[in-house]
């Protein structure tokens, strides 16, 4: 059985945007009860994230975004960007979901877990100068950029929620020590919409270092695993000592933010096919929740995944 921690704190809650927002502070309680119900809490470390500093989140986020959002946050109103309304303490709630996943990557470089997870975590449409997509802090960047000044100099992100992961993209569309992937429904008929397409592989220094598979909009199990597959070749090439993932579940057919149509047997493939690779390659593996809006499908396909990166 591998060595897993899930940081949690009751604090997540009060990520909540509010009457008529599918961003409910309840998501990640309700996920941790189906996790109890599939005997899960029994088998994992459950630990409390410390916060970090400004600092950290300022190796993605400009100081004049930072200081907006702790702004909103005292005010009680304004907008972080499209899709994304600030209210009172909303800069708490956001730095607690990006401590977490810090605080895991931190278990992992001081080998305390073999994997680590932060449900609060995912958040890949925030840019380093404005909320988008209910994404307030990008959790993914910073955490990425914590980890190359940790001396981790090949990092791979690989994104199968619904939505292109476009922020995290735009954060290492240069950078050739990380390497961005990204599974979603096609942009043509979905959010972001102006990105994620076939083309976009990376500049500069980064060209090569990003692959994106636009799925069909209302896509099938058969068609996420053809194109996970030749996720698996990319990631054999590239050798990663450290891979961040964003298991969101909101492609699940439960789900009514996408269209498309995927079961629970390919967040149970995907998952596992991580974990072979891991047990080939040796890279630390650090899990983000990502998206998902309908109970209890959420906590279950998390649940899925978790149960593989437990083991036996």
């Amino acid at each position: 059985m591998n060595r897993t921690i899930l940081f949690y704190d009751e604090g997540f809650r009060n990520l909540d945007f509010g009457g008529g927002h599918p961003m409910k502070g309840d998501r990640y309680q309700k996920a941790l009860a189906e996790f109890k119900n599939m005997g899960i809490l029994d088998r994992i470390d459950l630990r409390k994230p410390d916060l970090i500093s400004d600092d950290i989140l300022a190796m993605f986020h400009t100081g004049e975004y930072i200081n907006l959002v702790k702004e909103i946050s005292e005010q009680g109103e304004g907008t972080l960007g499209p899709d994304t309304p600030g209210f009172k303490g909303v800069y708490d709630a956001a730095l607690l979901s990006v401590s977490a996943s810090v605080k895991a990557a931190d278990s992992l470089l001081e080998d305390e877990a073999d994997i680590s997870i932060n449900i609060s975590g995912g958040w890949h449409h925030a840019f380093e100068n404005k909320g988008r997509g209910f994404c307030i802090f990008n959790d993914i960047a910073v955490t990425a950029n914590y980890l190359l000044t940790k001396g981790i100099n090949k990092i791979m992100v690989i994104d199968y929620d619904a939505h292109h992961g476009d922020g995290t993209q735009r954060a290492f569309y240069n950078n050739s020590k990380v390497y961005t992937v990204s599974l979603h429904q096609n942009p043509q008929t979905f959010y972001p919409f102006m990105t994620g397409y076939k083309d976009e592989t990376g500049e500069g220094e980064g060209q090569g270092f990003n692959s994106n598979f636009p799925l069909s909009s209302y896509c099938r199990d058969d068609e996420f695993i053809q194109n996970f597959n030749e996720v698996e070749k990319i990631v054999s090439d590239f050798k990663p000592q450290f891979i961040i993932i964003q298991m969101g579940v909101d492609g699940s057919k439960e789900c009514f933010i996408s269209n498309m149509e995927l079961s629970p047997a390919v967040y149970d493939f995907a998952s596992g096919e991580i974990m072979g690779l891991k047990g080939k390659l040796g890279f630390k593996l650090l899990a983000l929740g990502g998206g998902g809006f309908v109970h209890p499908a959420l906590g279950r396909n998390w649940g899925v995944q978790i149960e593989n990166f437990i083991g036996g």
